[in-house]
């Protein structure tokens, strides 16, 4: 092995690759092309920019007073005023409030403002286009501006105690402004809102600590509603203020407007004849400053006691639920309502009754949302039966005294104000007791209990036995058979009447029916028996095995009373049809289309027959009945593609649409409101 190791040449070809690669290295250490040592980036977080008016916050400017000097005119200054709100002064005159707006944005430009960069001490500033100053309680900021800078990116200005700089423009563009430019052009400075009383003319509204407008003077101390002073109001104090023309400085005015906000600052506003070369415009006097025009209209009449006005609080006691503590009754008899930790007590010769929280929230709803109107003519003849005092969660109290008058049968005067009409079809029960907050409920369930709903017919009732289940979270129709399935169920209807059932209250109680009921509706649940309740005439509800029936609201037993299968079958198999094959007695007829996209059909045969087609679509349900119904029927053969055919015996037309469709051996049918007068 050594001595095949030592007779080992290497080829030509490895020595090449060899000294290749020693070269190749050798030239990686010793570049001789490469430079010196390559210098690294430096970057500076100093900037030679600086504040313009340096320490500035947002909260000092209802404090700061602006002087903007042009060179040549008197100083515009921009004061803060004795109501807290900054006037505009040209010199020694004063014009009048500023613009709350135009204020900020100015406020916001120069604390914000810096310098661009420095200038060199031989620079040539050109002639001092005026200076901007502000002083914030004894501390002075100011700035003098010069021409533009000579690479146009800003203005040359000399900061006091900083040098001269190229300032922003924005600076010299706020200067230049007129001094008009920062007068409010609001006739008052003050949202609508924001305002806690007002006088206009001889009506004065003042809110009170309820938050709620009330009229003082000028017109019946009625209760206002919100929106429609909140209005009126706007449009008064957000009339557009146009400076007058000089010659109105000496036209007479007369007090007018004034607007107190809730934190007691004041504004008023005096009011003369028509602008001078203005028609439709008056002259208004803000006080100190110059006098401006407003359109007339400002000045339009308060219609408090027009019926049409608008301006009356439409709900009897605008009270939200939740701000009430507590109702004193003084006649009938004299009980309290009032609330104790997280319910409701009532209080009665001394003792404490707890009630039903739901009952009375029911109760305060009714009463809270009760409609009332000023009569066409004030009332006469006017008895209180009910008095009631409502104490809120402030100090403000409302006092109810309500009851019949002449040709009215429930009116109700609200504190001192004359009596309103409460217009409201249903009785209202303001009246109340322990037995008013008794638990009405009828049923008690949660909506994911239920598991299956089912209607009754009763005895002798012409009504279709209904049930559906739900699987799977999918509800399913289980009777009446129908071709569609569950696609044949109205879950709108289904929906409300779980909900109906669930609120089924007991409006009154009255005794027991003796009859059948019209139906039974029983709903399944989960773990528990199943609710059952009956419906009577005359929307009585009764709960087997109770020893009285309920009462029932109309919406309630109008909800219960529904049926639970889409009202309009004939427009949704037409819908899905290609073909219609019509037949009676010996006439047939038959209307196609290519594609059910399209609207239109080509039809052959008998054409009374085909005739009667075009209102079906029209056709609604208002019952579903049990038997046999009346007419001579046309049978319709409905082909649908992906879907099963239909056939269904279509009763006589009446008043444009079918009077009933019933599915071809079935004993039960849809009809038609116009079938079932008949």
């Amino acid at each position: 092995m050594f001595s095949r190791a030592a007779s080992w040449r290497p080829r030509a070809l490895t020595l090449a690759l060899t000294a290749a690669a020693i070269a190749s290295a050798a030239l990686l250490r010793f570049d001789p092309w490469a430079g010196g040592p390559a210098a690294p980036m430096i970057y500076s977080a100093q900037s030679a920019a600086r504040r313009v008016f340096p320490g500035l916050s947002e909260a000092e400017l209802e404090r700061a007073t602006i002087t903007l000097a042009q060179a040549g005119q008197p100083p515009v200054i921009l004061a803060p005023g004795a109501n807290g709100q900054h006037a505009v002064t040209v010199g020694e005159s004063p014009l009048g409030p500023a613009d709350a707006e135009g204020l900020a944005g100015l406020w916001s430009s120069l604390r914000m403002a810096t310098t661009l960069r420095a200038v060199a001490e031989d620079s040539p500033l050109g002639p001092a286009r005026g200076e901007i100053a502000v002083d914030v309680e004894g501390r002075r900021l100011a700035v003098t501006l010069h021409g533009a800078a000579s690479d146009g990116v800003g203005d040359y200005g000399t900061i006091a105690d900083g040098g001269t700089w190229v300032i922003e423009p924005e600076l010299g563009a706020a200067l230049a402004q007129p001094a008009s430019a920062w007068l409010s052009r609001r006739l008052v400075p003050i949202e609508a809102s924001e305002a806690a009383a007002v006088r206009v003319g001889p009506l004065e509204l003042a809110r009170g600590a309820d938050a709620l407008w009330r009229v003082v003077t000028g017109a019946s101390p009625q209760l206002l509603a919100e929106p429609a002073v909140a209005l009126r109001l706007d449009r008064i104090v957000a009339a557009e203020f146009e400076p007058a023309p000089a010659e109105a400085s000496e036209l007479p005015v007369t007090p007018w407007l004034e607007v107190q906000d809730r934190s007691g600052r004041r504004w008023e506003v005096r009011l003369g004849p028509p602008c001078p070369g203005q028609p439709g415009r008056v002259v208004v006097d803000r006080g100190a400053g110059i006098r401006g025009c407003v359109e007339a209209e400002v000045d339009a009449p308060w219609p408090i006691d027009d019926p049409d006005g608008g301006l009356i609080e439409p709900q009897l006691a605008p009270y939200a639920y939740g701000r009430v503590l507590a109702v004193q009754m003084e006649a009938p008899a004299q009980r309290r309502l009032r609330r104790l930790g997280g319910g409701w007590v009532v209080e009665e010769d001394g003792a404490l009754h707890e009630v039903a929280e739901p009952e009375v929230f029911r109760w305060w709803t009714t009463l809270q949302q009760a409609p009332v109107e000023l009569p066409a003519q004030p009332l006469s003849g006017f008895r209180a039966e009910v008095d009631l005092t409502i104490e809120s969660d402030s100090s403000q109290r409302l006092r109810l005294r309500c009851g019949p008058a002449d040709g009215v049968r429930l009116a109700c005067r609200r504190d001192e104000a004359p009596p309103l009409i409460v217009a409201r079809e249903e009785p209202l029960v303001l009246a109340f007791g322990r037995e008013t907050f008794a638990e009405r409920r009828l049923l008690s369930f949660g909506a994911g209990e239920v598991r299956e709903l089912e209607i009754l017919a009763g005895r002798g009732s012409e009504a279709v036995r209904q049930s559906v289940r739900l699987d799977l979270g999918v509800w399913r129709l289980d009777a009446p058979v129908h071709p569609d399935g569950a696609a044949a169920l109205d879950e709108v209807r289904l929906e409300a009447m779980l909900a109906a059932l669930q609120a089924a209250r007991a409006e009154a109680w009255t005794d027991r029916p003796v009859t059948a009921p019209l139906r039974t509706i029983r709903v399944e649940r989960t773990g528990s028996e199943a609710a059952v309740l009956e419906l009577h005439p005359d929307c009585v509800g009764h709960v087997p095995n109770q020893p009285r029936a309920a009462l029932l609201a109309k919406s309630t037993c109008q909800a219960l009373s529904e049926d639970l299968l889409y009202a309009d079958p004939l427009r949704f198999w037409l819908g899905q049809a290609r073909r219609v094959e019509l037949s009676s007695g010996t006439r047939s007829a038959t209307a196609t289309r290519e594609a059910i996209e399209e609207a239109t059909w080509s039809t052959s045969g008998d054409p009374a027959l085909l005739a009667g087609l075009t209102g079906w679509e029209e056709f609604r349900a208002t019952r579903l009945i049990q038997g046999e119904p009346r007419g001579e029927p046309m049978t319709a053969k409905i082909l649908r593609p992906g879907a099963a055919t239909v056939t269904v015996d279509v009763g006589p037309t009446i008043e444009g649409s079918p009077a009933w469709v019933r599915l071809r051996g079935a004993d039960w049918y849809y009809a038609a409101e116009a079938a079932q007068r008949r």
